[in-house]
């Protein structure tokens, strides 16, 4: 056996080790950079190769699982996981490695696009807090599934933004994410109440957000978006976000007993 095969995954919890190994690859590690912050860091479950790893985000109920290395890499990594159901993130030379280890439920073909060239959308909007939890999780309920990777603590951010009907908030965006040490940040949880759509609203709640990220010095701004999603693409691209690569998410359940234990 050579000696790479006899290398298994092992827990690591030096920030300096996880920060170099995910910039390797920076705009795949997007949401995982911003989770090397105080308060985030402490809800993650990192394990290690040499030149790969895999992140379990434990603050919200789907557990995002991420996973940066080669397909070898992926699959000694995931079959040293615990975890018997998780949000898999794999990019395309991931996923014949997650067989037999993990099965989708159901896999949704996603976009990750960056904000390369701004375009700032005129409207009206408000910053939202902790104060609109409700109102938000309201809204999230009108619909067909928004929210479903949101967490009121991302309210502290200060970065969520909407737009009020007759005192009642039809459209909503902010944040995943964010890291100002890092200098990243996902925008996400945009949301529009279906009977408002149509109207340019997802542009301007995005643009708004945009805009105080911006305004906070971080560069580095990307969102995700199903690729199926045509109309949201759309809409992004007019604010300036651009694609930079495709990947497969969704609620994966494992299939075995079996790990390789660190």
């Amino acid at each position: 056996m050579a000696e790479a095969d006899k290398v298994v995954p092992y827990r690591l919890t030096d920030k300096l080790e996880i920060r170099r190994l995910l910039n390797t690859d920076r705009e795949w590690s997007l949401y995982a950079l911003a989770d090397l912050d105080d308060g985030m860091f402490e809800h993650c479950d990192w394990r290690a190769l040499p030149h790969a790893l895999v992140l379990v985000f434990r603050a919200i109920a789907i557990r995002p699982v991420f996973v940066l290395g080669d397909a070898e890499s992926t699959k000694k990594l995931l079959g040293a996981l615990p975890e018997t159901t998780g949000y898999l993130n794999l990019k395309a030379h991931q996923i014949d490695a997650a067989e037999g280890i993990y099965r989708y439920r159901e896999r949704h073909q996603m976009r990750r696009m960056f904000l390369d060239a701004f375009q700032p959308r005129s409207g009206i909007t408000e910053p939202l807090g902790a104060k609109d939890c409700s109102d938000i999780e309201h809204l999230y309920a009108s619909g067909d599934g928004g929210g479903i990777a949101f967490a009121p603590f991302q309210l502290h951010t200060g970065f969520f933004h909407g737009i009020r009907r007759d005192g009642e908030l039809v459209a909503v965006a902010g944040v995943q994410v964010v890291s100002r040490s890092e200098g990243v940040a996902a925008i996400g949880n945009i949301f529009t109440r279906p009977d408002c759509r149509g109207q340019g609203l997802a542009q301007t709640v995005t643009s708004a957000v945009a805009t105080a990220i911006r305004d906070a010095g971080i560069q580095t701004i990307g969102l995700n978006v199903e690729s199926t999603n045509a109309s949201a693409i759309r809409a992004y691209e007019r604010v300036g976000f651009r694609t930079h690569f495709s990947y497969s998410e969704g609620i994966a359940d494992r299939l075995g007993t079996e790990t390789i234990r660190p």
